[in-house]
Order: structure tokens, then sequence, then C-alpha cells
């Protein structure tokens, strides 16, 4: 039964290639990996929850257990550009933090109950191409920082320790539009004009012209009948013969 366990998330990418030939590979169905990680940390007292969402919470939570850390980003011969790319350099402060983390369960030869991590390769490919060489490069960074952390892990305990990698590779596209849009919420007192469906602008002009061609059309028939000869205009005229009929 292990002592402890180890598990590491990492959202896009399909797979991670470990050196070792020794790992299985499972598919996962159902409910998220983060809200299951989410789970285990709340029913176990003694744990690390390393989530890069949140840079701060994190280093606190190192700290609490294996004191205060110092991540340090190295010179790297990648082709990653920290100077030119934000996602570069938080990606490579990233593995700065999970680089340390494994120094100080080496120096202090143990590892919390649950150890769970969690890092995202999405903002790398925003910037670049899954199919670039920074990309596979940040793969191949990120891989030894993991196997690090796994070597420092299973030291600690004798090798008495479950390590799980999760990897999910999603669409950013559909996400983004499957995504709800965020609304504010509109102070009433700024006096805003009230704002109109898209076929306002058809309605008005088939109302105007309408009534355009209305009032013509009822101003000629005003006229027509103002100026009519109530005896020669008359139907009554037309159709009446103008012969008097005599009586035999």
């Amino acid at each position: 039964m292990p002592k402890s366990a180890l598990i590491v998330q990492v959202d896009g990418i399909d797979k991670l290639n470990f050196a070792s030939t020794k790992s299985q590979e499972y598919p996962i169905f159902g409910a998220s990996a983060s809200n299951s990680l989410d789970l285990l940390n709340s029913r176990v007292s003694n744990h690390v929850n390393v989530d890069f969402e949140d840079h701060l919470d994190t280093i606190s939570a190192i700290s609490e257990v294996y004191g205060d850390i110092k991540p340090v980003v190295g010179k790297t011969t990648s082709s990653l550009k920290p100077s030119n790319y934000v996602a570069d350099k938080h990606f490579l402060y990233n593995v700065a933090i999970i680089n340390e983390l494994a120094d100080k369960i080496k120096a202090k030869s143990s590892i919390a109950n649950v150890v769970t991590v969690r890092i995202s390769l999405n903002e790398l490919a925003s910037v670049h191409e899954t199919s670039s060489t920074a990309f596979a490069d940040a793969k191949k960074i990120l891989t030894r920082a993991i196997e690090n952390l796994i070597d420092a892990a299973e030291n600690s305990n004798d090798g008495n320790i479950l390590v799980a990698t999760i990897t999910s590779k999603d669409d950013l596209s559909r996400a983004k539009r499957a995504a709800p849009e965020m609304r504010q919420e509109i102070p009433s007192d700024l006096n805003l004009a009230k704002s109109y469906s898209s076929n306002y602008p058809v309605i008005f002009n088939i109302i105007l012209w309408f009534g355009v061609v209305l009032f013509f059309s009822l101003l000629a028939i005003c006229y027509a009948i103002a100026d009519m000869d109530p005896g020669r205009d008359s139907i009554i005229y037309r159709m009446t013969s103008t012969r008097m009929k005599k009586d035999n």
C-alpha cells in the first residue's frame, strides 16, 4: 500500500514522453481531473497543492511544508524566448518552481501524503504552434522537471509512492466559443440611450414610407373630390341618356 501519492496534471498536451518504460496509460472518463484533485485535497490534511493558476497560493502551500522557496529561472538554450513572450516567461518560472519543490523534497527526505501539481500549456499553445520547435522544447523541459520531481518523491519514500500524470488536450477555439459571456451590470443613472434591435431600421422605413404614400394618396383623393363637378363628373350624368323620351 503506497504511503504517499504524487499526481501531476498537465493541460494542453496529449501525453508526456517519459524515459521510463514502466509507466502505464489509461483513459479517463467522467468528471474533470481538476474537480477530482480538489476533492482529494479536501479529504487529506497533509497535502501540498501546486496550482499554477495562482502563484502566490502555490508558493505559500510549498513554503508551509518545506520552508521558503526562491525559484530561479536559469538560462535556457531552447527556442523559448522569455524576453519576447510573456507565456514563455511564465512557463519557465513554473518549471523553476517544480524544480525547487523537487530540491526541497530531496533535502528534507520527506513528502506530504498527497502532492498535486497542476500546470497548463494552453498559454504557450496560444503563442506558439503546437507543432513548433518552441512548443516541443517546452514539452521536453517540462518532462525533465516532472521526472526530477518523481525521482525526488520516490527516493524520499523508498519507492513506496503512487505516481500519476494526467494529460488532457482541449480544443481552444471550441472552448472559447462555448465559454459564457460575462455581462457587466450597467448603472441606471448614466442616462444612456435605449437600445433597439437590429430590425428597428427596417420597421421604421416601412412605416415611414407607407405613411408618406398614404398621405399623398389621401391628399390627391381629397383634391379630386373637391374639384369634382357634381353634374358633369357624376356617374349618374355619364350613365343617363340626354334624350328625353316622348309619350306616343
